[in-house]
This record gives structure tokens, sequence and C-alpha cells, in this order.
């Protein structure tokens, strides 16, 4: 294109073929001799060499505009092999992509299953996610295709289910797929056993629990039961709308929101009361909610977390019944014991509050060393080397003990097996103590037993066989609790699922502990 481009602008520049003659003068001014006959050899002369010169002129600027055609051309073209070029480099790196996928996916014949279980579970995340975003807007949504109180079991999606379908259609033998079935049927009501959790007791008779009660009765995909006066609740998960803290005897036990409507939370509530209630709300059953900022502060200096204040008005929308729906699919189950119940259990009662870092030192170590606990231990220290080593490359970590340190600032607080063995109110002081030790970006480690395990496996052993407090949370309890606390969170990691034999099927997935790691 620039060997073009120069000829063209050589030939604007060129001067014309043909310039006419100037006719030539004698010395003089006088004329040669035979006037008449030099003059029409003259005429006839300049006649041709004028003919000529035109036509060679008009036929380069007709080559010029040629030129100039054929230069527009091929920047045409050369524009379009560009584009083309293009396409094909992204075509061809899109086919590499998809031969890597497909030889990642070893596809042959049929799909390895492992990988399609992993991008099922992609999608239902994403597909989790939506469901989420559109319950928050109309969590009245799920009533259209489900009736309330049913869980729908569907087994469409095992793993092998379309498989088993195409060999149905060879064979008129339908004994591997009545086997297949039965098998998936068996593993899906297991996972889905808790039918008497589908029902929500609700408690309360002011105009704050009409307004409630009337909402979710509308527009939750639970069955709301309204109790009334000796009547048995149904469910393990209840909702309370009471003027005081005050929680009926026969609701004290199971997981709950518990709405205060007044203003005097703690009115004519004793201190066995209280202690009961805290505990229980630290073992992650109760969850409050305040309708004015003056009772969730008055709940807070209590020692009680997870206290959520909202507007009265937001008891007429959509956000309450995802914060109750939410609840309930974590809903903590049966099991639980009250503070005076398990004290009465204890032999030694003193040594429940251990608080002196030594003794709960000791508490843990006996403890880890018997199954599940030292394989649970075991865990702990590979995540706890494997967070230093991924935020400390470097392998310079100024680190300290929570529990044993006094002062001094640090880049990595470890307060594993030692914050969660501690009430509310001393886990605040502790809260405090790391903000003030924490270097900026430095890091702060504390594990969190799972309420719903926890719980669990305190009733099938016994709340005996456990001496030491220990606080229980569910996911959304550890990071609300962290987050007033005025931690961000860097890190969560579920850990030890499936240790403990002795569970319910449906537990075998839902982590022991978290491990929760936050900056200030």
């Amino acid at each position: 294109m620039e060997n073009l481009q120069n000829c063209i602008e050589k030939l604007l520049d060129s001067k014309p073929v043909y310039d006419e003659p100037v006719p030539q003068i004698e010395e003089g001014g006088k004329r040669r001799k035979n006037k008449k006959l030099l003059a029409e050899e003259e005429m006839l002369k300049k006649k041709a060499v004028s003919d000529f010169g035109y036509n060679q002129n008009a036929m380069n600027i007709d080559l010029i505009k040629t030129l100039i055609e054929l230069q527009r051309y091929c920047k045409k073209l050369e524009n379009t092999i560009e584009e083309s070029t293009m396409d094909y480099q992204k075509l061809s790196s899109g086919i590499n992509v998809l031969k890597k996928e497909l030889d990642t996916l070893r596809l042959r014949s049929t799909l390895n299953s492992n990988q399609i279980e992993k991008m099922d579970a992609g999608l239902y995340k994403y597909t989790e996610k939506l469901d989420s975003y559109m319950l928050s807007i109309s969590p009245g949504i799920r009533n259209t295709d489900c009736p309330k109180g049913c869980i729908e079991t569907d087994i469409s999606d095992t793993i092998g289910y379309f498989d088993k379908i195409e060999a149905a259609k060879q064979s008129a033998d339908m004994t591997e797929l009545e086997k297949f079935c039965h098998t998936a049927m068996n593993k899906s009501l297991a996972a889905a056993s808790a039918f008497d959790e589908i029902v929500i007791d609700f408690y309360g008779s002011d105009r704050y629990a009409a307004w409630l009660y009337g909402n979710l009765s509308k527009n939750s995909i639970y069955k709301i039961k309204l109790l009334k006066e000796g009547d048995i609740p149904s469910g393990h998960f209840s909702i309370i709308c009471t003027e005081t803290a005050f929680v009926p005897r026969k609701l004290m036990l199971k997981s709950a929101i518990v709405l205060i409507t007044g203003e005097k939370p703690f009115e004519d509530i004793n201190a066995d009361e209280l202690q009961n209630l805290k505990f229980l709300n630290d073992c992650g059953l109760h969850t409050y909610i305040t309708l004015t900022d003056t009772t969730q502060k008055e709940f807070v200096a209590k020692g009680f977390r997870c206290v959520k204040n909202v507007a009265p008005e937001k008891l007429l929308t959509g956000e309450i019944i995802y914060t109750v729906e939410k609840a309930m699919d974590n809903a903590v189950p049966s099991g639980a014991v009250s503070y005076n119940m398990l004290k009465d259990s204890l032999e030694n009662p003193e040594t429940f509050y251990l608080t002196d870092a030594d003794d709960i030192a000791d508490y843990h170590k006996n403890r880890c060393e018997v199954y599940p606990y030292n394989a649970l231990a075991a865990m702990e220290s590979a995540i706890t080397a494997s967070v230093k080593n991924n935020f400390y490359p470097t392998g310079i970590v100024n680190a300290c003990r929570i529990s044993t340190a006094i002062d001094g600032t640090f880049n990595f607080i470890d307060g594993m097996n030692y914050v969660n063995h501690l009430n509310y109110e001393n886990r605040k002081r502790i809260y405090a103590r790391v903000k003030s030790m924490l270097e900026p970006d430095g890091i702060f480690i504390m594990n969190a037993y799972d309420s719903i395990i926890g719980v669990k496996i305190r009733s099938i052993r016994g709340w005996n066989y456990y001496p030491s407090y220990e606080a229980l949370w569910t996911r959304e309890q550890l990071i609300n609790e962290l987050e007033d606390n005025r931690f961000k969170i860097k890190f969560l990691i579920p850990t030890g699922a499936g240790l403990f034999d002795n569970l319910p099927a449906k537990y075998k997935k839902t982590p022991t502990e978290w491990i929760i790691g936050v900056t200030k």
C-alpha cells in the first residue's frame, strides 16, 4: 500500500506531458521565405502534436483516478482481512478453551459424574442467589406452586437418573429403574425428614403481633399456627411477640425469633430468668427483634447478642418475611436445656464457667485426645497454618494468643478454642482488646461451634458431658456478632462436616464449627 500511495503522489505532482509550443519569430520580425507553404506545414504539425498531448494528459488523469479507486478498495480489503483475522483469533481461543474443558471433563460417551456434580453445584449456588433476591422482593412468590407446609422431593436431579431412563427405553425390565428410584427416594426423604419443622408456632396477641401474623399467614411459604391458651407447639421453631423479654415455658427451649414490642423488656424478669435467656441466646436459639433503639440498647447492655432493631411498619413488608424464613431454615433442633437445668445436671457447677485461660487450655487439651475432637483439632491446626502461609508468605508473622497476651501490637492474633468458651459479655471485652492490639490489616482468627450440631450432639450425649461454657452460633449469627463489634470479615471456613457418626443423616453435610478471620 505504501508503494501504491507513493506512485499516486508522484503522478499528482508531475507536469502535463504536452505544452502548446510558442511560434518562433525570425530576427528583425521577418518571416522565412515561402510563407504560405511553411504556414500550412506548421499548422499540420501543431494539430497532430496537440491532439497527442491532449489525449495523453486525459489518459494520465484517468489513470490517476483509477489508482485512487484501487487504493480505496485495497484499504477496505485490508480492514476486512484484519477484522476477519481478529474474529478467527477469538474463535480459535474459544475452541481451545472448550477443548480444555472437554478434556478436563473426559468427554467420551458420557460426562464424568464428578464434574457434573461440580457444575450442578455451581448452577445451584447461583440459582440460590437468584431465589434469595426474589424472596427479598416478594417472599410469597414460593406459594405459587407449593402448598404451605409441604416439602417437595424431586429425584430427577440425582446423578444417573437420566441414564436409567435411557436404559429403560431399551428394555421391558424395569427392575433396575425401580431399585434406583427406591434408593434415591430414601436419600431424599431422609434429608428432608424434619416435617415437624414445617409449621411455625406463633405466640402473641397485641396489635404488632396481629400485623406480623397476618403478613406471615398471607405471604410465607410455611404454615403459621397461632397458639392459643393450652395449645401444644407443633414444630421446633416459633415466633414470640411479647412486651417484655418473657418467653412462655412451653416455647423456652425451641428455636425462636422473639419480637419485643414494649420499651421495658426486663420489667418483672428475675435474675434466674435473665440468666436462662442469656444462656439460650448464646446457644443460638433465640434471636431478638426490637421496635425501638432504646430497647435494643438495653438488650445489648444486658449481654444479649444478635439483637436486631426494625421500624414497626416493617412488620407489614416482605423484608420481615425473608428474615423469619431465613431463621426458620437455620432453626436449631430440639435438645437444648436451660441454664438452671444444666447446673442441676453438673457434678460441680462451679467449674461450668471456665474463664481462666489455663483452665480452658487444659479442658480443650483433654477433650482433643479422643475422636472426633482429635480429628477436629488436626483440621484446626492445618487451617491455621494455611491461613498464615497464605496471608504471610514471607514467613514473618508477629503473632500472639489473645488468652495470654498482655499488651503490644500484632499482625496475627489467635483466639482459637478460647473466645468460644466465654459468654458474650466477656467476648465483647476480648473483641475490644483485639481491636486495640491488632495492626492495620492484621488478622484475628477464632473458631465457633455450629449451634445446630452443637445442640444436637449435646442432646444425644448429654449436656453434662460438656462441663465448660461454650457458645454456639449459626453462620449468620457469627457474622452478625463480629460485624456488630465493628470487625470486617476476611474469611469464613466451615469445618468438620461428617465427623459425628451418631447424628441423623440430614446433618451429615452441616459443619461442626466455623473458623473465621476478621480485620478491624
